[in-house]
């Protein structure tokens, strides 16, 4: 497919549709209840190398009853088998319906056009501790110059998941809305258009988005349906637009979730990457900051 869009395009259209809202009646807004609240562990990742267990149960007092893994090689996680941290987490009421697994070119035979054992095997872990996704955190820098070879990496990935009961996912940064592959569409399209669907979904960094300056309202609109998660934190309000935490910023998170059902979300999920105290001070007020918001 070649459904192309440059910023100056895509903006355009954007605005055109807004001026046009503006003559149409009102829509009623369909409200979400959100069922499933969690944090990326990346979020506290310094504290969960020094005490997993311990870090665990801090979060889960905080209200948090969901995590996202990271970190998972080789059957292992944060240093302990993966069924043991599995085990952990039920022992602190917690459950991990996702993970960040990385899928590079690394991870696919072009010979056998397949995944790599190691592949499998972490799709095969994912499905075992009855976990919903499955979702690769980035593309890796020189994958990005070979992205139409990278499209059968991913659809084997996909393919294989869905066998074992999982959803493949791809997380996005503001790069997937700026580099552009070999036909001039943007990383974010070529993945979107190129892989079917009903075997990849999405899930959005709102952060990411806004940091490339876009509206994810627009990408809800064009692909609706396609973002079944999403990692929540907030904006600066400074020339350098760092992230900090969940209502402490500029993004207006009332009225992106408000889209919720025509986004496709169902899994809202924390994440820090910069610390204006201490990591875990942090969780704890992004999921007060969360739960401030009226939508």
């Amino acid at each position: 497919m070649t459904n192309s869009f440059s910023r100056r395009n895509f903006l355009k259209t954007s605005t055109i549709a807004a001026a046009g809202a503006a003559f149409m009646p009102r829509i009623p807004l369909d409200i979400p209840t959100v069922q499933h609240l969690g944090i990326q562990l990346w979020s506290v990742r310094e504290d969960m190398k020094k005490d997993t267990a311990g870090t665990l149960k801090a979060l889960a007092k905080m209200g948090y009853k969901e995590v996202e893994g990271f970190g998972y090689s080789d059957g292992k996680m944060f240093g302990i088998s993966f069924k043991e941290f599995v085990n952990m987490l039920r022992d602190n009421g917690l459950t991990m319906p996702s993970s960040h697994v990385m899928f590079d070119s690394k991870a696919y035979d072009a010979g056998t056009k397949s995944l790599t054992d190691a592949a499998k095997k972490s799709i095969d872990d994912a499905a075992s501790a009855a976990q919903q996704y499955i979702v690769c955190p980035y593309m890796a820098d020189p994958d990005r110059l070979i992205i139409d070879k990278m499209i059968p990496v991913y659809q084997a990935a996909a393919e294989y998941a869905q066998k074992a009961g999982v959803r493949f996912g791809y997380h996005n940064h503001d790069f997937e809305f700026d580099k552009k592959g070999p036909d001039g569409r943007l990383i974010i399209e070529w993945l979107l258009h190129e892989i079917d669907p009903k075997l990849m979904t999405f899930e959005m960094d709102i952060y990411w988005v806004k940091f490339a300056k876009y509206n994810p309202l627009d990408w809800f609109k064009i692909y609706p349906g396609r973002w079944e998660l999403c990692h929540a934190k907030d904006m600066a309000a400074t020339d350098k637009r760092e992230s900090i935490e969940v209502g402490d910023g500029v993004i207006d998170f009332n009225e992106i979730f408000r889209q919720s059902k025509t986004a496709g979300l169902k899994y809202y999920i924390i994440e820090l990457e910069n610390y204006v105290t201490t990591p875990i001070q942090g969780a704890e007020r992004s999921i007060q900051g969360f739960n401030k918001l009226k939508f």
